[in-house]
């Protein structure tokens, strides 16, 4: 029997708490995926009925067919989900020209490139702690920015019921957070962000289009999206940073995940190691066949996922396989999609579920820095990404740790 073979014949024992990743995942992908669509159309001025529906659809039924056949074949293998930190630079993206399709397919060759010539792995060792922190705080403060303000937007001057959800979920989050029940923050605040709104009589139109998911990528990208496939030059090169910046910000993305896993095993407790060159590689794949679709996302792992999966402490495999079958009936049966991208339910739940806990990391490492010139400097640097680029970010940040190195290197030199 082959390794493929050996891999698929692994025990799979499926508990009831496998169920909790699976759910969360789930929620979160619509979410994220709902949060893409929705932002992309807003800024290319969109005006395609139900786009934000069938590209959740035709994504969630991608990502999870590709999950669940992972799921099987590799045991520890990451899904691929969705890179939730790029949300907030879809509009800095199109004032620059940049193209979704063009994106998608440079992000996939340029990631197996990168993975497969370790230079993905370089690129984890190249960010030290203050560009990781600078870039953890700058996404999470943009992320929190753009919550509210698409929160406030969609409420349209009501602020009672606006106030009232925020300050009902920061509570269930403190209260999660002093008990250690994080994870359970996604499903709480997909279920409070449904029914805050119904008791204000603010109704989610749950009527499904009668017609099938349309995977063709003409259909999309001329009819559905607009603006063609964008194969020129110019766009292509306009395109290019981003791509290589979605590679620098899948190592960050590794970073923070693996920091999560360390926090919730012991040193001496057994934990299933997560492959991450194969995991990428899918991601990679997943987002070019995405693309070719004409969805709106970009990948990376299914943080949503991985979260209360390290929480519960269980192996990938089982609730892996239960958030593709979940992920395949969604996108069949539609209707799950509608109550899942509900505007307030998809910017409470990447408030408190994502941004939120960027910026508690990114305190948390900035309070834990060497010195006040650190500390000065991360905040500094995530300042610039916030009202400028993350790109400026992760290049000044990297530089100053860079000459630091050097001066310091220097002085010992001296020394002796």
């Amino acid at each position: 029997m082959n390794n493929i073979g050996r891999k698929m014949m692994k025990p799979l024992s499926i508990k009831m708490i496998d169920f909790i990743p699976a759910i969360s995942g789930l929620i979160g992908k619509i979410a994220l995926a709902s949060s893409f669509a929705f932002v992309w159309a807003q800024e290319l001025a969109i005006t395609f009925p139900n786009f934000v529906f069938e590209n959740v659809r035709i994504e969630i039924i991608i990502g999870s067919i590709i999950t669940l056949i992972m799921a099987l074949v590799f045991p520890n293998v990451a899904p691929a989900g969705t890179l939730a930190p790029l949300i907030v630079l879809i509009p800095a993206m199109v004032s620059f020209g940049v193209h979704p399709f063009i994106l998608s397919i440079m992000v996939g060759i340029i990631g197996i490139i990168s993975v497969r010539t370790k230079i993905f792995e370089k690129l984890i060792m190249l960010s030290g702690y203050i560009s990781k922190t600078s870039l953890t705080l700058t996404f999470g403060s943009a992320g929190v920015l753009l919550s509210v303000e698409k929160l406030h937007s969609f409420f349209n001057g009501n602020y009672v019921p606006e106030i009232l959800l925020l300050f009902l979920l920061a509570l269930v989050y403190g209260l999660l957070v002093k008990y250690k029940k994080n994870w359970l923050i996604i499903p709480i605040a997909a279920i409070i962000s449904v029914i805050v709104p119904l008791l204000f009589e603010v109704k989610i139109d749950l009527s499904v289009p009668n017609t099938l998911p349309n995977f063709n990528p003409i259909y999309w990208w001329h009819n559905v999206w607009g603006i063609g496939f964008g194969l020129n030059i110019f766009t292509i090169i306009k395109t290019l940073p981003f791509a290589l910046f979605v590679i620098l910000v899948w190592a960050i993305d590794t970073v923070s995940i693996n920091a999560m896993l360390d926090a919730n095993f012991k040193a001496n407790e057994r934990r299933e190691e997560i492959n991450l060159d194969t995991s990428f590689v899918i991601v990679a794949v997943r987002n070019m066949i995405g693309g070719m679709c004409g969805g709106a996302q970009t990948s990376s792992l299914w943080r949503s996922f991985l979260i209360p999966l390290f929480m519960i402490k269980r192996p990938i495999r089982p609730s892996a396989i239960l958030l593709g079958i979940f992920g395949i009936i969604a996108g069949i049966t539609a209707a799950p999609i509608k109550i899942l991208s509900f505007p307030p339910l998809i910017w409470t739940v990447l408030l408190f579920g994502i941004f939120i806990p960027f910026i508690v990391i990114g305190i948390k490492n900035t309070k834990n820095a060497e010195n006040l010139t650190q500390k000065i400097t991360i905040l500094l640097f995530s300042a610039i990404g916030v009202l400028f680029s993350p790109i400026l970010t992760w290049v000044g940040a990297v530089c100053f740790e860079k000459i630091g190195q050097k001066l310091r290197l220097s002085e010992i030199n001296k020394n002796e």
